[in-house]
């Protein structure tokens, strides 16, 4: 079977990309460039904006990218935060980049030292005396 010239390879398939998934699942940024991420289904905790204040004044250089498949409502606080901080965001609206279960990536322009870091593990939870009495009922009570 013959060779297929690159330049006609490019024109029926499209360019060649590098870890396609990879860009994917970090909203079109790759894993070495990345300083910290947060799940979609964390967005609404309100004591995780503290967390990205503080990451964002360890790397002050950095891009917020914010998954354009959440509620503006609930991005609200990321824009206002990349306001007052003094960073660029920006709202990712591709297709395939929007099925990520990432909704806020805080990213570099090149790559960096250490990997990325969840958000989500940096803050402690809270326990209240309500989740403390909720723990220790019998299985069988919580229920009713």
């Amino acid at each position: 079977m013959a060779e297929i010239d690159p330049h006609l390879q490019n024109a029926m398939y499209g360019t060649p990309e590098i870890n396609p998934d990879e860009k994917h699942y970090y909203l079109g940024t790759f894993k070495e460039r990345v300083y910290a991420t947060q799940q979609i289904k964390t967005i609404d905790q309100t004591d995780l904006i503290l967390a990205w204040k503080n990451e964002i004044k360890r790397h002050p250089a950095g891009l917020l990218l914010l998954n354009g498949r959440v509620e503006m409502t609930q991005l609200n606080a990321y824009m206002q935060l990349a306001k007052q901080q003094d960073i660029e965001f920006r709202l990712v609206n591709d297709p395939v980049l929007m099925k990520s279960p990432l909704g806020v990536v805080y990213t570099a322009s090149q790559a960096i030292e250490g990997g990325p870091v969840a958000i989500e593990d940096t803050v402690t939870p809270v326990v209240t005396e309500q989740n403390q009495a909720e723990a220790k009922k019998p299985w069988y009570k919580r229920l009713f």
